[in-house]
């Protein structure tokens, strides 16, 4: 009974819930499309299931957009006592692929 219940609860995935902020732009994602050699079309946001079942933007879609309020917050301490901090950034704020490219940029990695 109790796999039964599991099998049918709600999954709330990132593509089902939509994205309260509708005006996004994706400059930056068309940007790391071309410099893989790839592009994006008209129907880029459906092909690449940024828009929820309402045909909505979801919160994948807000996660890629030029501006978002994700943070990713990035410290260096001087030993594994983490009492030392040598130094720390916050990256984000942007799309998640250039905020993950400036955290493996940082010098702590």
């Amino acid at each position: 009974m109790i796999e039964e219940l599991f099998s049918k609860r709600t999954r709330n995935s990132l593509g089902k819930i939509v994205s309260r902020k509708q005006d996004l732009r994706f400059e930056q994602l068309r940007i790391f499309y071309e410099e893989a050699g790839f592009s994006l079309n008209e129907n880029f946001a459906s092909n690449l299931e940024m828009l929820a079942d309402s045909d909505k933007y979801n919160y994948i879609a807000y996660l890629l957009s030029d501006i978002n309020s994700t943070s990713i917050k990035v410290a260096k301490y001087a030993s594994l006592s983490r009492t030392d901090l040598i130094e720390n950034n916050e990256y984000g704020y942007a799309c998640l692929i250039r905020a993950a490219k400036r955290v493996l940029g940082f010098q702590g990695f």
